[in-house]
């Protein structure tokens, strides 16, 4: 990867750059996240058992799916939306086992004054890609990501805070608007139905820069070793 930098502009920049070619299989990869709530709106015992499954199965699997995805395009292969998802399927017990892993592991951080927990989340942020792109296990790859990141806390920590703060504040403003007419007219779908479809229109870009920081985190690595 040329031009390694944990800058997040030029990330983001090389993000929407990447986003084309790859956006509609990762917005499918995503749509789970918009479906499910939605159902949760409308049956609600229904959509909390989907979205217990979701989180603990789903997610991981098809994020790992995902972050292959956008790996193959960058090193310029015809990223194939099954052959991402086999892969992952593939990878599934790693993948779910380390999603358990590192929730438990940031809960547990968050529970000391939360600052904690926020540092662990750091270190620990690439796990999912460990597995899914350098064949790690579920333990394996919570070192991986801690000896990555070892030096560049801050760094990846402004990346994704930055990051947050570009798409976050947006979405809550938006939050506020749907929330308040949701409100007046009592149509509590409507929320769901319109933040929903914003934010997973956004993961996407989230997984393009995820895969690029964690590139460029390990070139940047290998060169000072």
């Amino acid at each position: 990867m040329q031009n390694a930098t944990l800058s997040p502009i030029p990330l983001l920049q090389r993000s929407l750059q990447l986003l084309n070619p790859i956006y509609t299989p990762l917005l499918i990869l995503a749509s789970p996240s918009f479906f499910i709530p939605i159902i949760g709106e409308i049956i609600p015992v229904l959509g909390g058992v989907l979205n217990l499954a979701y989180v603990v199965v789903g997610a991981p699997i098809l994020g790992g799916a995902a972050l292959l995805l956008v790996d193959q395009h960058l090193k310029q292969q015809s990223p194939v939306l099954g052959n991402s998802l086999d892969q992952a399927i593939s990878k599934a017990v790693p993948l779910v086992l380390g999603s358990i892993l590192l929730s438990l592991i940031v809960f547990g951080g968050s529970l000391l004054f939360v600052i904690p927990g926020i540092y662990l989340g750091v270190k620990l942020a690439f796990l999912i890609c460990a597995i899914a792109l350098e064949g790690q296990g579920a333990v394996e790859g919570l070192g991986y990501s801690w000896n990555l990141v070892k030096g560049r806390w801050w760094g990846v920590f402004w990346a994704f805070l930055a990051l947050g703060l570009i798409f976050g504040i947006p979405i809550l403003i938006l939050s506020l608007i749907v929330g308040g007419i949701a409100a007046a007219l009592n149509l509590g779908l409507l929320v769901a139905v319109v933040i929903g479809a914003v934010t997973t229109a956004i993961v996407p870009i989230l997984n393009i820069f995820t895969v690029l920081l964690f590139r460029s985190l390990q070139e940047i690595q290998g060169q000072t070793a």
